[in-house]
């Protein structure tokens, strides 16, 4: 299953002109190398695909400075709005203000960070709160412009569910916070840490930072195993947004072992029989309801009653 993916992926890549990503994680240049040897060759279904969206359980940063807000696009939003303050102009600050990547807004002793990073000997390095701004991340002036009596440093550590509250009068934000929250992600801070999050929560990042853009039906998403730790409320809610996706012309590519996911699909390929050195054979295709009916398919009996 792993190969096979990988394959979609890198023979749809090489087929658009785009190039193969590189390898991200310990042990995958000897897994690319295995795939690489395979052959395969795309027959036709391309001419609408003009762009390739990978979604895994990779997270979506390796530091404590990527989070749900910044990776969103939902911190954009809000720099906008205080910008827009009447505050904001009378100081002559601009959006760049209260950004994390300029310095004329930033903490000059953690640049932003909120933290400092402590390395011990023999150990990992640890982070703690920054002892100028507090974890705040912004200097003493810029924290002086309020948007309804919250400062820039406030809105990190609101919920999604509240900031869904607090911003329900700004309609481009609160559209992308209605997003994040219906994929299940409602308890999770704006400014939680990439770090922090499980894999399964990244990966639901990812759909929901794909459906605030301009939906230009061309695009082909492959996601891995989205569902992995999500609980069976959190799956409806995946594939709702999964469902928006399709509906708004793009093609979407799971590899799932979750009945309830297959059988919401519009096709599946039913690959076996058995796992490992004993699969990878295509036992059955179709629609779901063909694909519950096939025998010698091990998959067929779980279908159904997820159909039933």
């Amino acid at each position: 299953m792993q190969q096979s993916r990988q394959v979609l992926v890198e023979l749809v890549a090489e087929h658009r002109g785009h190039d193969i990503p590189e390898p991200e994680e310990e042990g995958e240049e000897l897994e690319r190398a295995a795939t690489m040897a395979s052959e395969g060759r795309i027959v036709s279904g391309m001419e609408g695909i003009k762009r390739l969206v990978r979604v895994d359980q990779r997270p979506i940063g390796r530091t404590p400075r990527s989070n749900l807000a910044t990776y969103t696009g939902l911190f954009d939003h809000v720099r906008k709005l205080f910008a827009a303050t009447k505050q904001a102009p009378a100081r002559r600050y601009d959006a760049g203000r209260f950004s994390f990547n300029i310095a004329k807004g930033r903490c000059p002793h953690c640049e932003d960070e909120g933290f400092v990073m402590v390395e011990l000997l023999f150990l990992p390095s640890v982070y703690a709160p920054c002892p100028t701004c507090h974890g705040d991340w912004y200097n003493a002036d810029t924290l002086k412009i309020k948007y309804r009596d919250k400062s820039i440093a406030d809105v990190p550590g609101m919920t999604v569910v509240a900031a869904w509250d607090f911003f329900a009068d700004e309609p481009p934000l609160h559209r992308s916070l209605t997003i994040v929250r219906e994929v299940g992600l409602g308890c999770l801070r704006l400014g939680q840490p990439a770090t922090e999050l499980s894999g399964g929560e990244a990966q639901r990042v990812k759909p929901a930072t794909e459906l605030q853009r301009i939906q230009r039906g061309d695009t082909l998403y492959v996601l891995d195993e989205p569902t992995t730790g999500l609980h069976p409320a959190d799956v409806e809610r995946l594939v709702a947004q999964l469902d928006g996706l399709v509906e708004a012309g793009n093609t979407v590519i799971v590899v799932e072992h979750n009945m309830r996911v297959a059988a919401r699909s519009d096709w599946i390929m039913d690959l076996g029989s058995g796992a490992g050195d004993e699969g990878g054979q295509a036992v059955a295709s179709g629609r779901p309801d063909e694909v519950a009916t096939t025998s010698g398919s091990r998959t067929a009996p779980y279908l159904a009653r997820a159909l039933a």
